[in-house]
């Protein structure tokens, strides 16, 4: 096995500290990680694997000690820093429910999104409130787990719960989709951005009762163009990752 497809472990960075990996060291995988490779995979002493810190870096090695609570990879191949895709994208989005949102973390994982930024709209039914600890590290596990199949090598920030005018708030191009006549397409729209050439593109779906008519001026009022998906209403996790895949697909991101 090369470690190119060799399995794949999540190393977060020390908090405050963003040094890189260096041939030798020997790096201790998180206890979720350690269960993965110890009792789901059953790998062993020996056996090669990659780790990645969700910020770029990742490096190659094998396991050198593997027990019931502890995994050890000694460090023998660093890679270059990967790049971080361009223009970046934020999706700000209306929570769906249970399993669909776990569904929306994991796609918008592997289609390489920078931010995540939960929206309270008018007509939400769910994610109203501020993240708790628990919902945190469940959105963490999903985008993990989509970025460790996808080989995905920067992980999303999640920002916290806001209304629709503190989410707008952080200025720059953007699409909101809307279903609404007179629409523009997406390829219209994505054509105005791709000229425009952003650092940032800001992606923006609300709930499927559809967006009020304060949300859609405040929308308007910032410069986000309303596109539509064609002629069906959409899921909002729906609408998510089609909207992130066409960017993807014509921007290059």
């Amino acid at each position: 096995m090369t470690a190119r497809t060799a399995p794949r472990f999540f190393v977060p960075p020390a908090p405050g500290v963003r040094a890189p990996m260096v041939v030798g060291q020997d790096v201790a995988l998180p206890p979720p990680e350690t269960h993965h490779a110890a009792h789901v995979l059953r790998l062993g002493p020996g056996d090669t694997v990659e780790v990645f810190d969700g910020c770029g870096g990742a490096a190659a090695g094998p396991l050198v000690a593997v027990d019931r609570r502890s995994a050890v990879v000694r460090v023998e191949t660093v890679y270059p820093l990967a790049a971080a895709p361009r223009p970046a994208l934020r999706l700000a989005f209306a929570v769906p429910k249970g399993k669909r949102l776990d569904w929306l973390l994991e796609k918008a994982t592997e289609l390489g999104v920078a931010r995540l930024a939960p929206v309270a709209f008018a007509r939400s039914v769910a994610g109203r409130h501020p993240l708790g600890p628990g919902a945190r590290r469940r959105w963490s596990a999903r985008c993990i787990a989509a970025a460790k199949q996808a080989r995905v090598a920067y992980l999303p920030v999640v920002e916290p719960v806001r209304p629709v005018a503190a989410a707008i708030a952080p200025a720059g191009p953007g699409i909101v989709g809307d279903p609404a006549p007179g629409a523009p397409s997406l390829a219209d729209a994505l054509g105005a951005l791709a000229a425009a050439t952003p650092d940032t593109v800001h992606i923006y779906v609300g709930p499927e009762g559809g967006l009020t008519d304060d949300e859609r001026a405040a929308f308007a009022g910032a410069g986000v163009t309303a596109v539509r998906l064609g002629s069906t209403i959409l899921r909002t996790e729906t609408a998510s990752v089609a909207l992130l895949a066409a960017t993807v697909a014509l921007l290059g991101a």
